[in-house]
């Protein structure tokens, strides 16, 4: 298998825990003028590529007025751009004999909060694009399936990367969920060639609730945040 990652201490550790069967390529995907290159190489090694899972990102929590130039163009260069740039150049690969496409959005991909306006804009057009992108291949008749995973907050370094270390204490009511739930839902979802997955009851009945009563299920939250 292929892992395309950025945390070069996390690629060490796990490359030694499942061995070196694997390939792990460290490539910066905010560099998308590159990705071509690297698409490219990866055909040339492998010979087919299968699955493609666009699970890299990063996160910003910060007032809008506050966010600068360089991180609005961050997020969407690693959120947004880069998983379009992989697909176009997956596509041609995988169109003959099928494939499927995994991207990874999030349930601020499906509803809003405060401070993540940029970083939920990212996932709301990781969606759309996604949802735009299967008709795509239904209409030309190419064997691929496109997968749309949206998991709630995870218990992984996320928050730490952006030196949002409260996050448990502003959101008393919520709990982190395992990666290994995460990719367990992943793994189901390939399988089952599922078109979208929210993962945990939870999240499915507020995106829901959310479509319905927009405003209710937002003053809840911010009233449940008061109460901490």
């Amino acid at each position: 298998g292929l892992q395309i990652l950025q945390n070069n201490d996390y690629l060490s550790k796990l490359q030694e825990k499942i061995g070196k069967d694997h390939l792990f390529i460290r490539f910066d995907l905010s560099e998308g003028e590159k990705i071509p290159r690297l698409i490219e190489n990866l055909a040339k090694l492998t010979g087919q590529i299968d699955i493609l899972i666009n699970n890299a990102g990063v996160g910003l929590f910060k007032k809008l007025e506050e966010t600068s130039d360089e991180e609005i163009n961050t997020l969407l260069s690693v959120n947004l751009i880069a998983s379009m740039i992989l697909c176009r150049e997956i596509i041609p690969l995988m169109k003959e004999r099928g494939g499927t496409i995994v991207n990874i959005a999030s349930v601020a991909g499906k509803r809003t909060w405060k401070h993540l306006s940029i970083y939920s804009a990212t996932k709301f057009g990781l969606i759309g694009f996604s949802n735009s992108l299967r008709r795509e291949m239904k209409f030309y008749n190419y064997p691929i399936s496109i997968v749309v995973v949206c998991p709630p907050a995870t218990d992984t370094h996320f928050f730490e990367n952006v030196d949002y270390n409260n996050y448990n204490k502003d959101h008393p009511f919520q709990h982190l969920v395992s990666p290994e739930i995460v990719a367990t839902a992943i793994y189901t979802a390939v399988k089952k060639k599922k078109r979208e997955v929210i993962i945990t009851s939870r999240a499915k009945i507020l995106d829901k609730a959310a479509s319905l009563f927009p405003r209710f299920i937002e003053n809840m939250e911010d009233a449940m945040k008061k109460m901490k």
